[in-house]
């Protein structure tokens, strides 16, 4: 797998491209280059252009490899920087045709739900807990703990327009099947519904269930400690460090062993419940129709709920006097009152974050920074597993260079105590 961009962003033909390259099909003197070309972006590139590249690139990958030992993580020519991760030589069961569908959605997905305080801490979405009741929290939960005692269902999460509602799984897993939800929500979208009833047997309507590889300590996991994540946070989109989980490979790479599971996922309208469940699930119908039955009720109810509760807006009224964003570094998950879509008035906060997280990491024993500039300030506190930073939207007084103890920056910290105790978020 491999990302390109062109190193002068002044030239016409300035552009970026991604391609996902399998050396396993191209390893003979007659084998032609376009076979081992799983994917590339962008699509409309000429093929003759992208076999140039796959084959030159994956040429230098092996070249490097048996010289050093180790693939380059990092290639520059003349005109091209190119990063490079190497994995093993995959096998793809799927057709070539459905292979790209499921890159360009993958590729969607990141591009639509990626955003600079995503990229800076690589979190899960939090859902902001103030605006819903506790109580629907807690029936989110129940509606999962009574799927797990379903025959072959490990563990599940329970998401709202995006957003995780309730979640039993770790914070990789999470991310990884909230993306497996828009790969399943598009084929629905796309006129596909027809699929959902070709299997055996026939499934419910709305639901779809889908093979799907874990890492093989990932199933260890969820079946030797099947609630061990029930006491994990809420949290939300997701965050794809790892990719979406593996649907369609056929054993492992570099030693690592893949186990096949499979994944139910059941769409409320916005609502979804997606389970993780052993393979024999998809073939029991005993135990297909009890998970069905048993939380289509409560499914129902607890969407007309958030959607009654949740605010029309996305932008929070707190915005219009103070951004924040407050990271826990356990769950991966972020919490903010900044919208996914950032206005230039954003930016000088996401710098100052950017800037304040990576002090952070080079310097163990700092608790406190504050990024101060002509225009605006942004304090951050940390702790040994989360970091806050806040930020007042109303411009600081300006500062002519010398230390001026009435400049509101010093007034930072005590604000953002006060301000995020009703976001759930306690300082003191």
């Amino acid at each position: 797998m491999a990302d390109c961009v062109q190193s002068d962003p002044t030239s016409r033909a300035w552009w970026n491209c991604f391609f996902l390259y399998d050396g396993s099909k191209v390893k003979e003197e007659g084998d032609p280059t376009q076979a081992g070309i799983c994917y590339f972006n962008p699509r409309q590139t000429p093929l003759d252009h992208q076999e140039l590249l796959c084959g030159q690139i994956a040429g230098v990958v092996r070249c490097m490899e048996e010289i050093s030992g180790s693939p380059p993580g990092l290639i520059r020519l003349r005109k091209l920087k190119l990063s490079v991760k190497v994995d093993g030589s995959y096998i793809w069961e799927r057709a070539q045709e459905e292979l790209d569908q499921a890159w360009d959605r993958y590729v969607e997905h990141l591009q639509q739900n990626t955003t600079d305080l995503h990229r800076i801490f690589n979190s899960l979405w939090a859902l902001d807990k103030t605006k819903v009741e506790p109580l629907l929290l807690l029936k989110a939960a129940l509606i999962l703990q009574t799927c797990q005692r379903t025959l072959h269902v490990r563990a599940g999460c329970i998401s709202y327009q995006g957003l995780v509602v309730s979640t039993q799984l770790p914070p990789d897993l999470t991310a990884r099947v909230l993306l497996q939800e828009v790969d399943v929500a598009s084929e629905g979208e796309a006129g596909n519904g027809a699929v959902l009833q070709t299997q055996e047997p026939p499934l419910p309507p709305g639901v779809r269930i889908t093979p799907v590889y874990l890492l093989d300590d990932e199933a260890a996991a969820l079946r030797d400690f099947p609630v061990e994540w029930m006491i994990r946070s809420q949290g939300g989109p997701g965050s794809c460090k790892d990719g979406p989980i593996s649907a369609g490979a056929t054993g492992g790479s570099g030693g690592t062993t893949l186990v096949r599971m499979v994944l139910y996922v059941h769409h409320v309208r916005g609502l979804v419940l997606s389970l993780l469940a052993e393979e024999h699930f998809a073939h029991t119908k005993t135990s297909v129709e009890d998970v069905y039955h048993s939380s289509l009720a409560s499914l129902n109810g607890l969407e007309v709920h958030l959607k009654e509760t949740l605010p029309k807006d996305s932008l929070s009224a707190a915005k219009v006097t103070y951004g924040f964003a407050h990271y826990d570094a356990v769950q991966k998950v972020l919490a903010t009152n900044f919208l996914p879509a950032n206005s230039p008035a954003d930016r000088s906060f996401l710098r100052a974050a950017s800037l304040i997280h990576a002090n952070f990491h080079q310097l163990p024993t700092a608790s406190e920074i504050m990024v101060r500039n002509a225009s605006t300030a942004v304090y951050a506190c940390r702790s040994a597993v989360q970091e806050t930073y806040f930020q007042q939207v109303a411009s600081p007084l300006r500062n002519s260079g010398m230390p001026n103890p009435h400049d509101s920056a010093f007034g930072l910290a005590s604000k953002a105590k006060q301000k995020l105790l009703k976001h759930g978020v306690n300082l003191l």
